[in-house]
Formats: structure tokens, C-alpha cells, sequence
């Protein structure tokens, strides 16, 4: 009886898990996008500029374009208090085309070590832009869907977008302000991790 309750509650999860597959690059590019535009807005001139984030399309009809916007206004927070950790961090790989897949899974890799949390998704959205606009500014046109693609494949190989599916799926995301400084805290935690992530694989 036990294994048959089991059965009726992954069955529906699983198809929901492929819808949350199946809309990660969107919200993806949606977060990008907005956190992108806050960016220019509050820095002007001084912001770093890629204008392959500007000229994303978006729709604010959509559910993940909505949902993106969300989580960029949560990641503004995050970044506005624990960004220097992400740059910092950049700084020191000098991740290429050639070595940005290897680096993005082993940080991504080390967010979730302790669990899943909402924290740690907009962590690992917000780590994705930072990646993919070091990435641009070196030279490299042409990376950023090649970065929403590494975040979705991540996060459906670390069952996350099962988790994801189960916490009420993208959706669920559009109601995640009011409880900010919950993920703020966890975020927390997980950027503190930046220093130990560069000793533990790239230090002698």
C-alpha cells in the first residue's frame, strides 16, 4: 500500500519535471535579461554592457518571462550584497570556452552540496549572468545560450528541476518575494562557499 501511495505522487511529478525542463533556458534568459537591465539602470556607464543580454526578446505575458523578472528582482538583492564573491571568483578561474563547462558544473556542484533550496537556484541563476558576461567581455560573442543550456542541463541532471516540480514548479517562484530575506540568508551560506571552492579545485 505504502509503494502504491509512492507511485501516485511521482507519477504526476514527472511530468511536471519536464515542464520545468523544458522552460529553464526561458527563465534563464528572462532573469538575464532583467537583471541585465538593473544592472545599466542603477550603474549607467559603469555597468558592464553586453548587448546580446539587451536584445533578448521578452514577453511579459509569459509565465517564465514573469517569472525570470521575479527572480532577477530577488537577485538584485543577492547581488547587491554578496556579488564581489561571484566576480571575485571569476576573476581567479579566467573561465574560457574551453573550460567553462568544467568550472560552472564544479561550482554549481558546490551550491547544492548541502541541499536544494529557492536560495540556491537564484544563486546558481545569478552565477549563470556572471559567467556568461565575464565570458563576453574577454571576446567571446555567441556564449549565452550556450550558458542557459550548461543551467538547464545542470539542473536536470542534479535533480533540481525535480525539486523544482515538487515545490510548485517555475510558477511557485512569482510568490518567493515576500519571504526574500529567507533566501537572502541562504544565498548567504552558499556565496561564503566561494573562497573554499577555489582552494578545494584550483589550488595546489
Amino acid at each position: 500500500m505504502a509503494s502504491r501511495q509512492v507511485s501516485r505522487i511521482r507519477a504526476p511529478s514527472s511530468t511536471a519535471e519536464e515542464q520545468v525542463a523544458r522552460q529553464t533556458e526561458d527563465v534563464f534568459r528572462s532573469y538575464v535579461y532583467y537583471r541585465h537591465q538593473q544592472e545599466q539602470e542603477a550603474e549607467g556607464e559603469a555597468a558592464p554592457a553586453d548587448p546580446e543580454m539587451d536584445t533578448l526578446p521578452q514577453e511579459l505575458s509569459s509565465t517564465t518571462q514573469q517569472v525570470g523578472r521575479q527572480l532577477a528582482i530577488i537577485g538584485d538583492d543577492i547581488s547587491r550584497r554578496y556579488d564581489s564573491e561571484f566576480k571575485d571568483m571569476l576573476q581567479r578561474l579566467q573561465p574560457t570556452s574551453e573550460t567553462a563547462y568544467e568550472y560552472f558544473t564544479m561550482i554549481a556542484s558546490s551550491l547544492f552540496e548541502s541541499g536544494i533550496s529557492w536560495g540556491r537556484v537564484v544563486a546558481l541563476l545569478g552565477f549563470g549572468y556572471r559567467l556568461a558576461l565575464h565570458v563576453y567581455q574577454r571576446g567571446l560573442t555567441g556564449f549565452l545560450g550556450r550558458v542557459a543550456r550548461l543551467v538547464a542541463d545542470f539542473m536536470v541532471q542534479h535533480c533540481i528541476a525535480r525539486w523544482i516540480a515538487q515545490n510548485g514548479g517555475w510558477v511557485a517562484a512569482l510568490d518567493l518575494s515576500n519571504n526574500s530575506i529567507l533566501y537572502v540568508m541562504t544565498v548567504l551560506a552558499v556565496v561564503l562557499l566561494g573562497r573554499f571552492i577555489i582552494r578545494r579545485f584550483f589550488q595546489p
